[in-house]
Parts: C-alpha cells; structure tokens; sequence
C-alpha cells in the first residue's frame, strides 16, 4: 500500500506507472532498458525521455525533483521535456504517446481504488 503523505514512495509509485506505460509502448524493450538506456540504443533513450515526460508533464512532478531523484542534469531533463514536445508534431507519434499518458492515469487510478478498498 502506497501512503500518499510519503513523497518518495508516491514518486516510485508514479515513476513505475510510467515505466510500465512506456514499457507497453515499447514492448521490444525491457524495464532496465528503459531506467538506464544501453550506449547507442536510440529507442531505449526515446522510451526514457517519454517516461520523464510524463512524469513532468502528465503528473505534474517539478523538474527539480525529477533530476535530483534520478540523478540526471537539468539539460538532460530539459532536453528530454523538448525531445518529447518535437515529436508531439508527428499526429502519429502524439496518438502513441496520448496512448501511454491514459495507461499512466489507469494504473495509478488503479493504485488509488485497490488502496482505497484494502481500507
């Protein structure tokens, strides 16, 4: 059971939701994969910057946090938000990521209703 009033267990919470959003959206890749992209695997750092992005953006968490709890430099946080914002242009890439951004609202949807019903 998650406890709301804890901040790094409501951030690990939310940062797994994201990864398994993601994760369903790049099923060619496995979890570690994601969390720590292999030297020169583009589309593990792809699924990276869309887990950011949706931590950030979708779950409102402050960049600041972010970096600091994944231990990544603004720029590369700033550079994930842009990445992510490009490639929103493509309806095609915009429909994929509104796809993942609805998994991450279920599962945690998810989350607050199992835990609300252990209660």
């Amino acid at each position: 059971m998650i406890d709301r009033f804890d901040l790094k267990a409501l951030y690990e919470a939310h940062l797994h939701a994201c990864v398994a959003a993601v994760r369903e959206g790049f099923p060619h890749l496995a979890i570690r994969e994601i969390l720590d992209p292999p030297h020169e695997w583009f589309d593990a750092a792809l699924a990276r910057q869309v887990a950011m992005h949706l931590m950030i953006i979708e779950l409102k968490w402050p960049k600041r946090r972010v970096v600091e709890t994944e231990d990544r430099s603004r720029e590369a946080i700033n550079r994930a938000l842009r990445t992510i914002n490009t490639r929103m242009e493509s309806p095609r890439f915009e429909a994929h990521y509104r796809a993942m951004a609805r998994r991450v609202h279920a599962l945690i949807s998810f989350q607050t209703t199992a835990e609300e019903a252990v209660a």
